[in-house]
């Protein structure tokens, strides 16, 4: 993946586009008839988290989000405010829709009104307007989705409720893009919120780095991790100094979700570390850069915009490198198939809220049961081997995820089914030569067995994609 096309992604981001549908679609039914062992050897729960009340929790956070948003339409001041807020709307709307039909089908009453604590919440905001309504509108996001972010995470790797899980890691991506954009503007309308943000990721690039510096097999990624750590204690430093002079009280610790990341990081060995630890960074940088290059350009406190012209370059270096690096990792077959098939059931999940045709529909749904399944097999065998699997996309997998979380319709469809084509293209690639040539006996049965699901997945995909070229060319 090349630079450019990867910052796409948190172009989208942090400019909140309101690209997809009006937010009346819905993951349908499937979250209330599909039951899929959602397994995930990430972690090992001592204890099963309460799904039904994670429902409610997060329906309640909907029903706030929702009406805040639809107040922010009426009194932010700034564009990106507003399309965030439209975003927020038509999103939350979605999954709203989506856990209210689970819910039902498990008889789990959710409330009907938003918490003591968010009446209080919108009672502040409610004599706002302007720029001081847009502050404060896009802090309370920020805690709110990193706290989202970080309940569905825990949700989907220790829920005890099979659909719960599913729905919880399928929203997770869409979370993880509000929260990203939330801070991007609220970095962008607040210098003193650049400044906290801009150090907490300095803290949290040193933490994972000093960990490469342990855990990290290629020599290139040590390197890198040292030089993580020697540019960003200076330009943390640098943050410091200007922090002082504005009278900002800095943190002494990365965020909670920050610290998660590090947690399941620190799981990994070998070439798979290596690769979640490069992917973190690429991912992270495109972050970093667009956010210095936004406050540098369009910030409102000099000396803040300053230290952002300064770090530029540095982080646009250190997101070249990490680029480069990152595309010559392989992980293990293990790693890589359990993230793909990830992927395409987050992916599946989005063609049943935002696809029109019914085939596409149809393949979504068996996308995510196969992938399930198939996947449930690579965590079992995972487990077995002491190895962790990723919670996360790839950053080529994020980027596919975010244009199509941007399209709707006729649209989607062809670009959905185009990328299953491409992507079950690499994994019978991958399947076809782990059956021939894995030393691992139970690694070569596994892609023995999975190898014919995927080889029809691809047939079907190609028809699918002829079908609908050629009714788009008529």
């Amino acid at each position: 993946m090349n630079k450019k096309k990867l910052s796409s992604i948190i172009v989208i981001l942090f400019l909140a586009g309101c690209g997809g549908s009006d937010g009346t679609g819905s993951m349908g039914s499937v979250s209330a008839r599909t039951s899929v062992a959602y397994a995930d050897s990430a972690a090992t729960p001592a204890s099963a988290i309460d799904s039904a009340q994670f429902l409610m929790s997060t329906y309640q956070d909907g029903l706030s989000e929702i009406q805040l948003s639809r107040l922010a339409l009426q009194k932010a001041a700034n564009d990106y405010v507003k399309r965030f807020a439209q975003r927020m709307i038509n999103d939350h709307t979605r999954l709203n829709n989506d856990l209210m039909r689970l819910a039902r089908s498990k008889n789990i009453t959710l409330p009907t009104d938003i918490s003591a604590e968010q009446k209080t919440q919108a009672d502040r905001l409610a004599p706002l307007s302007g720029d001081e309504f847009d502050r404060a509108y896009m802090a309370l996001n920020v805690e709110a989705h990193e706290k989202d972010v970080v309940a569905a995470r825990q949700q989907a790797r220790q829920g005890n409720d099979p659909d719960v899980k599913a729905l919880a890691d399928a929203s997770l991506p869409i979370l993880e893009i509000h929260f990203a954009a939330a801070e991007g503007i609220n970095t962008l309308l607040d210098p003193a919120a650049f400044l906290i943000a801009a150090y907490q990721d300095g803290l949290a690039e040193i933490q994972i780095s000093r960990l490469a510096l342990q855990k990290a097999t290629d020599d290139d990624v040590k390197s890198f991790a040292q030089r993580m750590i020697d540019n960003h204690t200076q330009l943390n430093n640098a943050i410091a100094a200007v922090a002082k002079q504005k009278g900002v009280t800095l943190p002494d610790a990365p965020t909670p979700e920050q610290q998660d990341t590090a947690a399941q990081l620190a799981k990994f060995s070998g070439t798979d570390f290596d690769k979640r630890y490069m992917d973190e960074n690429v991912v992270d940088h495109v972050k970093d850069v667009l956010g210095a290059r936004l406050q540098s350009e369009e910030g409102r406190d000099f000396g803040v915009r300053n230290l952002a012209r300064v770090a530029l370059p540095v982080l646009s270096e250190h997101l070249a490198r990490a680029l480069d690096i990152d595309k010559h990792i392989e992980p293990s077959f293990l790693y890589s198939a359990y993230q793909d098939g990830k992927a395409e059931i987050r992916l599946a999940y989005l063609a049943l809220q935002q696809g029109s045709n019914g085939q596409v529909k149809s393949f979504a749904q068996r996308m995510i049961t196969d992938h399930a399944a198939l996947n449930t097999r690579i965590a079992q065998l995972a487990q077995q081997k002491n190895l962790a699997l990723p919670d996360e996309m790839s950053p080529e997998q994020l980027l596919a995820f975010v244009r199509l979380m941007n399209q709707s319709g006729a649209a989607f469809d062809r670009e959905y089914m185009d990328l299953n084509v491409q992507n079950h293209k690499k994994d019978v690639e991958q399947a076809t030569q782990q059956s021939q040539n894995a030393s691992d006996a139970d690694i070569k049965t596994l892609a023995q067995n999975g190898l014919p699901v995927l080889n029809e997945h691809l047939t079907l995909a190609t028809q699918l994609q002829q079908q609908l070229n050629a009714s788009a060319q008529h």
